[in-house]
């Protein structure tokens, strides 16, 4: 069982990350004709959608893990980027989410930690970077206060700002809830700064180029969308405006989403086969930061 596990984690995402370094992801009829049949057993159909800079590109989502698939795209329009999605199926009864629980009695918040650290730490098998969190630090354990909402098996220990958040019920029902944030029946949940996309609509802004993460779900809501796009690497991948952050997650799918924290923070990790923290994307830090919360996903291996 084990070794199977192996196998198809190796090849689905061997497959998507390769596919992400190509320096041309301009897709032609015949390359859509090609791929589509050869497509791996058990990945989703590919959906056609264009970047911000109006290159065409396929959507294909591939199976890691229970309920839980990986995407990749790639532009060189308007400049080089490279972009990492997990999509959730909040139908799958085996899937769980966790926020990075506060630190009780120690001062401010959390103790500081890597995505992949939180990942290890608590057993998870996908984990991306929360809020805005203040002061940056270098050690692992290091105290920081969490900038906005942070809601973790409803404890609520860090209070709504004036940021925007994402709330998970225990139902697993997701939505982005615009400050003033009232978390209401919410059993976890993360601030980010501010809303990307608010029922179709994109009402971000369009700003300066950062490395983004951001959260969002489907108009059905039955998908959790997690997406990181790398920056500040010329050449290679230099970042989006929260604009185009808002074109690129609904290209995934999602109808209503927030920008998380960004930059240095932005880090999207899953479980590999051997247990140890795999890291989808290339920090603009060359290593991960360590910050103050994280967003969680339990699931179950592929049979």
């Amino acid at each position: 069982m084990r070794f199977g596990f192996h196998v198809v984690w190796w090849f689905a995402c061997s497959a998507i990350l390769s596919a992400g370094c190509r320096e041309d992801q301009a897709t032609t009829s015949a390359a859509s004709t090609q791929a589509a049949s050869t497509q791996p057993a058990g990945a989703s159909r590919p959906a056609s959608s264009t970047t911000p800079g109006g290159r065409a590109v396929e959507i294909v989502w591939k199976p890691i893990f229970r309920g839980v698939e990986m995407s990749t795209a790639a532009a060189d329009e308007p400049r080089p980027l490279q972009v990492r999605a997990v999509r959730v199926d909040l139908r799958e009864p085996t899937i769980d989410f966790l926020v990075t629980p506060s630190n009780a009695a120690e001062p401010l918040d959390c103790g500081a930690r890597t995505t992949s650290e939180f990942l290890t730490e608590f057993k998870c098998q996908v984990a991306i970077n929360g809020s805005a969190f203040k002061p940056l630090v270098g050690q692992r354990g290091e105290a920081v206060d969490v900038l906005g909402l942070s809601l973790s098996r409803g404890d609520l220990y860090s209070k709504p700002n004036d940021y925007d958040a994402v709330l998970i019920g225990k139902d697993h029902r997701v939505w982005i809830d615009q400050a003033p944030v009232k978390p209401g029946k919410a059993f976890h949940g993360v601030s980010g700064f501010h809303a990307l996309l608010i029922g179709g609509q994109n009402v971000a802004k369009a700003d300066q180029l950062h490395p983004r993460s951001a959260a969002g779900v489907t108009r059905d809501g039955r998908y959790l969308i997690l997406m990181v796009i790398d920056g500040r690497q010329a050449g290679y991948s230099e970042g989006t405006s929260t604009a185009e952050t808002a074109e690129w997650i609904r290209q995934f799918g999602a109808h209503d989403a927030l920008n998380l924290d960004g930059g240095g923070s932005t880090a999207l990790v899953m479980e590999g086969p051997d247990g140890k923290p795999v890291v989808l994307n290339r920090p603009s830090g060359v290593v991960e930061r360590r910050v103050a919360n994280h967003l969680g996903v339990f699931a179950r291996r592929l049979p």
